[in-house]
């Protein structure tokens, strides 16, 4: 039975998504499996499979209703809105019509990765809907804010999670599904990995008695912690393409932000232009990648048998001075060889022969110029 709520009076349309914690790619792995283990033997803690998808909150109330994205959109100013764009939208929307109803899930698509469910929701409506004719997207709820015009972000994670079943009852929707949570016992890594032998991205896991707190990670950073597979052994590959960065910033940031571009004259500017911005003057913000001319990351390959070339994914995160070095010198690490890292192999665009696979979450670990040469970085060595 859930306990201390409130009437609505927050503006969910304008909140901050909290934040979940995930592990530094620098912790290692004998620390992750540590920690992990005092969260299973404090008792404290349940888990929830984690969907390879775009996390989403549903707002319905008496005014207005939106399925928002986590993105700042660049037309609005504002969180994103794909309402329109899935197809399970007026079931859910039909189901609450007491107060405000606030529900986070996950948008996925069975047997593809969330980089298709995103290429799919930046369609134009009308293109969006049609790609899903054979396969539409389908919607995972994981928490539940507020219901039927009472406030529960303050109750307890373990309580707020028992409306799920009812929520998706009501929806009466089959593209609409619950996550099912587990106690994280002596049993976890079992589980784990049999939710990685099956496809499963990982894992997602709440302290009991965590409140949602928006724009924070909880109380505590390991309140909330995304599990999440590592490839066991590195991988060799080369630079095959140069990624420009993304020009238009859409983070959190704007009222802050100091890098903006004159789209009429195109100078770049340092500066506080949030107020022209908001009023529709001529400034965008721009990302510091653009702003500086740097990529925003590097294309690697590895050869088939055959010596073709197979791209294998885009690995961001690179250094300041790195970036710099791809800017003023591209054609001198245009086929350099690099060990990546990363959370796992994809083969859910794979053929027979391993084509189509990619590396998720991928980081770069070195450099390897006069170590390898790109002719060792085949495809056979990732599939051994």
């Amino acid at each position: 039975m859930l306990v201390k709520v409130k009437e609505n009076k927050m503006n969910y349309f304008e909140s901050e998504p909290m934040k979940y914690f995930a592990p530094p790619s620098t912790m290692s792995a004998e620390t992750r499996r540590a920690k992990l283990e005092q969260m299973i033997d404090s008792g404290d803690y349940l888990f929830g499979l984690k969907t390879d998808g775009n996390w989403s909150r549903a707002i319905i109330t008496p005014e207005r209703n939106a399925l928002q994205t986590r993105g700042i959109s660049t037309v609005t100013k504002t969180y994103g809105e794909i309402q329109d764009k899935v197809l399970f939208w007026n079931d859910v929307c039909k189901t609450f019509t007491k107060g405000t109803t606030v529900i986070l899930g996950e948008v996925y698509l069975p047997g593809a990765i969330d980089k298709d469910v995103g290429s799919i929701l930046r369609c134009l409506t009308p293109k969006a809907l049609t790609r899903q004719k054979n396969n539409p997207l389908r919607w995972r709820i994981f928490d539940v804010l507020a219901l039927d015009g009472m406030d529960i972000m303050n109750v307890p994670f373990e309580e707020r999670i028992r409306c799920i079943p009812d929520v998706v009852k009501r929806i009466n929707s089959p593209l609409v599904e619950g996550v099912t949570y587990y106690d994280m016992d002596e049993t976890f890594f079992d589980k784990m990995g049999e939710i990685f032998a099956a496809g499963g991205e990982g894992a997602g896991c709440y302290r009991k008695g965590s409140v949602y707190i928006p724009g924070k990670r909880g109380p505590h950073a390991w309140d909330t912690v995304k599990v999440k597979q590592e490839i066991s052994s590195e991988i060799d590959a080369f630079i095959s393409g140069i990624v420009p960065g993304e020009r238009v910033y859409t983070g959190k940031d704007l009222g802050s932000w100091q890098l903006w571009e004159n789209q009429k004259s195109g100078e770049k500017l340092v500066g506080s232009y949030y107020g022209e911005y908001r009023t529709g003057g001529t400034y965008i913000p721009i990302t510091k990648n653009y702003f500086n001319n740097w990529p925003g990351a590097i294309q690697v390959s590895v050869y088939d048998n055959n010596k073709n070339e197979i791209p294998l994914c885009k690995v961001s995160g690179l250094t300041e001075d790195f970036k710099t070095e791809l800017r003023d010198n591209p054609e001198r690490w245009i086929g350099c060889p690099v060990t990546i890292g990363g959370m796992m192999v994809s083969s859910a665009k794979a053929d027979s022969e391993g084509n189509g696979i990619s590396i998720r979450h991928p980081l770069l670990k070195r450099i390897r110029e006069n170590d390898i040469s790109k002719e060792d970085c085949t495809l056979a060595k990732i599939l051994s």
